[in-house]
């Protein structure tokens, strides 16, 4: 471009590997630009993989890396200061950096996304308040696609009963059609049910005493041996499946039982649930093996799916894949949760740029290591820290 300022060269940069986030506009102001808006992004993603926290960790990276990154980028004047990480961070635009990340994801994935659950979870960063501004901390809303492990987006919401208004504007954001929603209890909505089916998907909703009323008709009905032995004789379906397991110190019992006597709940209340199928029970015993001590406990839900116990066991089992597979690991491998950054929108940004880096250690075939393993592997070693980064999945 023969007229292209200064500000309007430094905005580009972005190396091949990143191409997807060349829709982001550099948040940048005057003409004293040092450093390409997309090598900034390339360094502070490689820094995240490596073991790094914060923008002053980054600036190491950098440092520390500079042979390896003048391999793929220009770096014309040097390598990028803690305060310009932090400044860009700060100022990015959370919603078009996430747009850019959902496409991202979607080149992880050979193919078009195969039918799923895809769990709906939010998650505090719980040091990223700000007692000068009396800011609240982050709390994130996410989309995790369970069978692939890969996070899809996130959306920033005030605290933890916003979530039942940012779940429309989540699902909004993704091409949901053909997988199943799992939502715990703050998103088993009637509005959220209806867009859900509308979209062509199905829901699997955790239902507890936030309705109170068919909370109380549900668990009369798997409570009581009459209504379920009724329910049978009125030709509905009933199926149930047990299974055992041992681990952790413990000795559970699962019990799944699913029904598609809706007839058990009021009619209007029945069907203003768009698209409900069945209803499901799932009761849990455990017994700890050291001490012996026992507990039970009953957790309901509400589907669009048919009432196969064995099926429905799988998917709601696989709901706590984004907590344990997703929350967890950002908590432990990565720290999230002692993470200070907290001005602007750098806490929402950096959070989306640990998931991304997740999403490649996932997506990565080739290291058989664990995340942490690989994380120090790339540390380390500077050839697969380029594999990680040029990923080409097959």
């Amino acid at each position: 471009m023969p007229n292209e300022t200064r500000s309007e060269h430094y905005a580009g940069g972005f190396p091949d590997s990143i191409a997807n986030f060349n829709h982001l506009t550099d948040p940048r102001t005057g003409r004293n630009k040092q450093h390409y808006f997309g090598e900034i992004l390339f360094i502070a993603l490689a820094a995240i993989i490596c073991q790094c926290e914060g923008f002053d960790d980054m600036e190491r990276f950098a440092e520390g890396k500079k042979t390896w990154l003048k391999k793929h980028l220009q770096l014309p004047n040097g390598t990028p200061s803690n305060d310009t990480f932090r400044r860009v961070f700060t100022a990015i635009d959370p919603k078009v950096f996430n747009a850019c990340f959902i496409t991202f994801t979607e080149g992880l994935v050979p193919n078009k996304l195969s039918s799923q659950l895809i769990a709906i979870d939010g998650k505090a960063v719980r040091h990223s308040f700000d007692n000068a501004t009396e800011s609240k901390h982050l709390h994130l809303l996410s989309a995790y696609a369970c069978e692939q492990g890969l996070s899809l987006t996130q959306l920033a919401v005030d605290e933890k009963s916003n979530e039942i208004t940012a779940v429309p504007e989540l699902l909004d954001s993704l091409d949901i059609e053909g997988h199943t929603i799992s939502l715990d209890a703050m998103g088993c909505q009637k509005k959220i049910a209806r867009q859900i089916r509308f979209a062509h998907a199905d829901y699997l909703l955790a239902l507890k005493a936030n309705h109170p009323h068919l909370h109380q008709r549900v668990e009369q009905l798997f409570s009581s041996a009459g209504a379920l032995e009724y329910t049978k004789n009125q030709g509905h379906t009933f199926t149930h499946i047990e299974l055992e397991n041992k681990g952790h110190g413990r000795l559970e019992k699962r019990i799944v039982l699913a029904t598609d006597a809706l007839s058990w709940i009021d009619k209007n209340e029945r069907e203003s649930w768009y698209g409900l199928k069945s209803l499901v029970c799932v009761e849990s015993h455990r017994k700890d093996l050291s001490s012996s001590k026992s507990s039970a406990e009953r957790r309901y839900y509400l589907t669009s799916h048919e009432p196969d116990a064995e099926n429905l066991q799988k998917l709601i089992r696989q709901h706590w894949a984004i907590e344990n597979s997703c929350h967890w690991i950002l908590d432990v491998v990565w720290n999230e949760d002692n993470s200070r950054i907290r001005k602007g929108n750098a806490a929402e940004n950096v959070a989306l740029l640990r998931k991304l880096a997740l999403n490649i250690l996932k997506a990565d075939t080739t290291l058989k290591d664990t995340i942490r393993g690989k994380r120090l592997q790339a540390t380390f070693n500077d050839d697969v820290l380029e594999k990680l980064l040029f990923l080409k999945v097959s």
